[in-house]
């Protein structure tokens, strides 16, 4: 008799099995651009970092990818760098996918901190005008910065944001399997793009581009979380009797 899996069991197989999904798709890129040894090479690199992660003893896989690497010149170095950095990537955006489905379907293994401790607040005997009243005089002020080195360029995020939104759609119980394979040719070109794409800052950012940089962030992530935070606030505020006047903010930004 078998045992139904938990749903944070499930969300993690899922998890799991798009990030080997993207990562294979990353594999075929990296075969059609410089040929099958680049990735049997990321696939040494790979498997010796996993034997030394999980083995007791790991000096003789440490001596192999020592060995790997004096091997490699610098042309492989850079192109080893460049595979694991938009693998990690491509893991990232698969994460943070089904963290957002977490949030979104209320999933108990995520915690809703503003449900949390407000109530408990209430319980402990701090009145609900009261709470609304020290909400209201906070003040949280985030501040954007562009640091010289920052890598994460716009062209590389808007591409990564799309791929987000395909691996999202391809997970819909209601796609068909002839969808999801059109999903995955537009994933396989966007993650050809994000190869070809330049990913290092080769000049020092000068103000304009921090404020290119600051506007991009508002606009793609600000813009839609902060006043879906402020909404849920208010939600619960409500909930135990209390409301924070609309003229209290207590989320500012600088930069």
């Amino acid at each position: 008799m078998s045992v139904a899996s938990s749903p944070h069991e499930a969300t993690d197989a899922a998890l799991r099995a798009d990030i080997r999904r993207l990562g294979h798709q990353l594999g075929n890129t990296l075969v059609r651009q410089y040929g099958p040894q680049l990735l049997d090479t990321v696939e040494r690199v790979r498997s010796l970092s996993r034997d030394l992660r999980s083995l007791e003893s790991g000096d003789s896989v440490t001596r192999r990818l020592a060995e790997l690497f004096d091997n490699t010149d610098p042309v492989e170095a850079n192109l080893l760098v460049r595979a694991f950095t938009v693998y990690f990537h491509l893991a990232n955006v698969a994460e943070q996918v089904h963290r957002i489905e977490d949030l979104n379907s209320g999933s108990p293994n995520v915690a809703n901190q503003f449900e949390e401790a407000i109530p408990a607040l209430v319980e402990s005997g701090i009145g609900p005008d009261e709470i609304a009243e020290l909400i209201g005089r906070a003040e949280l002020r985030p501040v954007f910065t562009a640091h010289p080195t920052e890598a994460s360029r716009p062209a590389i995020l808007d591409k990564m944001a799309r791929i987000a939104e395909l691996v999202e759609e391809r997970g819909d119980p209601r796609r068909t399997e002839a969808d999801r394979r059109r999903l995955d040719r537009r994933i396989d070109e966007l993650i050809e793009a994000v190869w070809q794409t330049d990913e290092l800052r080769h000049v020092r950012p000068d103000p304009l581009d921090e404020a290119r940089f600051v506007i991009y962030y508002v606009a793609q992530t600000v813009r839609e979380a902060v006043p879906k935070m402020l909404d849920e606030l208010q939600a619960v505020l409500e909930s135990v009797g209390a409301t924070l006047p609309a003229d209290r903010v207590p989320i500012r930004f600088g930069s």
